[in-house]
């Protein structure tokens, strides 16, 4: 299962700016071997903001699930961290769908 997932970072009150580049620093570890692992397939930071979109890509939600909880950003950061996650496939098979009258008409 393919998911785009959507991480905000927010600076809790009580972290320093060093701090919070420290957590981020050992996030972007772990962010490139997961790249390189095969289980985060694409990977984007939003210019100017504490955003990241990745794709995903997981056996199930439950593994999603676990493999968000056990990112250091998440263990470090807590509250400070938001995701949306959405599952997501390919257009070309929605494509093939429509043509197919699987959606009507």
């Amino acid at each position: 299962m393919q998911f785009i997932v959507r991480f905000e970072v927010r600076q809790p009150a009580n972290v320093s700016n060093a701090e919070l580049v420290a957590i981020w620093r050992r996030e972007a570890d772990a962010a490139m071997a997961a790249v390189e692992a095969g289980a985060v397939k694409h990977l984007w930071k939003v210019s100017g903001q504490r955003v990241v979109f990745a794709i995903v890509e997981v056996e199930s939600h439950a593994d999603l699930d676990r493999a968000l909880g056990g990112l250091p950003i998440f263990r470090e950061l807590g509250a400070g961290v938001s995701t949306e996650a959405l599952p997501i496939y390919d257009y070309s098979t929605f494509a093939e769908d429509l043509h197919g009258g699987v959606h009507g008409g």
